[in-house]
């Protein structure tokens, strides 16, 4: 059950024998918040490499929850996000660093922008390049072009370049259709209900859903270049076109087509249509 003091942001991470990544990530945290009250919730998703024990051991001021089995990522979130009140709710992924101030930058602009939903930052790898995490909704032919074996006739640039939007300079805040949910903020008080992400995906396509029905809604989603965080994104179901991941992301984005814009649209384009705009 939530606790009934309210603090400014409750940070949720859900990990699988992610140990090697936790220490950096969670050190991470206090250099990215200054000026606001946050709490660290870690959901530990039946790891074998002692990370649960690990992260009691070094980090006592995390609350960890240990999983008796093993639970969706949606599901593991929406624990996370059900145990404390908040104005806001960040979700992060445990292979993320911080980058000095990010928090604070972050919650800064949904305080100034009271219509926004949910934002999320630059993201860039490990060698400083620029991650493409602020994406248009996905249509069926740009999910054939990335997801099926037409992909591998296609060069790189070709195979989701407008999906990914590569030709928009990523230097300005923008309004966008979603955002990467390695590491995204999301306005508590936009979300319908009790669960954050939609429990019917097995993996992948969360932070679409999460996105998409927020726009439904009303609200704006926000690319934040100011704040950077930097994401070693595994992408395992990018890396193989035939593996359980990819399998995982096939029936997710399934869920997400039958879900938004049902059966007999199935060979439309199913783009809504939501323009980027930038402030």
């Amino acid at each position: 059950m939530p606790t009934r003091e309210v603090m400014n942001t409750l940070i949720g991470i859900v990990s699988y024998n992610h140990r090697r990544f936790l220490a950096q990530c969670l050190e991470s945290v206090s250099a990215s918040n200054k000026h606001n009250s946050l709490r660290v919730v870690l959901v530990d998703n039946c790891s074998s490499d002692g990370s649960a024990g690990f992260v009691r051991d070094q980090y006592p001021w995390v609350e960890v929850v240990e999983r008796e089995r093993s639970y969706s990522f949606a599901a593991n979130n929406n624990i996370a996000f059900a145990r404390h009140a908040s104005e806001y709710f960040l979700m992060l992924n445990p292979d993320t660093v911080l980058g000095e101030g990010a928090v604070d930058t972050l919650v800064k602009f949904m305080e100034d922008h009271p219509r926004c939903g949910a934002c999320g930052p630059r993201l860039v790898f490990p060698n400083g390049s620029l991650q493409h995490s602020c994406r248009r909704f996905p249509t069926v032919w740009s999910t054939l072009l990335r997801r099926s074996p037409i992909r591998l006739l296609l060069p790189g640039d070709r195979r989701g370049g407008r999906h990914l939007m590569v030709s928009v300079s990523h230097d300005h805040e923008m309004q966008v259709d979603w955002m990467l949910g390695a590491c995204i903020l999301v306005r508590r008080g936009a979300i319908e209900g009790t669960k954050l992400l939609d429990e019917g995906f097995p993996l992948y396509c969360e932070d679409i859903d999460l996105c998409l029905r927020l726009k439904k809604r009303g609200w704006t989603i926000y690319y934040v270049p100011n704040a950077t965080v930097v994401h070693h994104h595994l992408a395992k179901s990018d890396s193989r076109l035939f593996c359980r991941e990819s399998l995982l992301h096939a029936k997710s984005m399934l869920h997400f087509l039958r879900k938004h814009y049902g059966i007999r649209h199935a060979g439309d384009d199913l783009s809504p249509g939501i323009s980027v705009s930038h402030t």
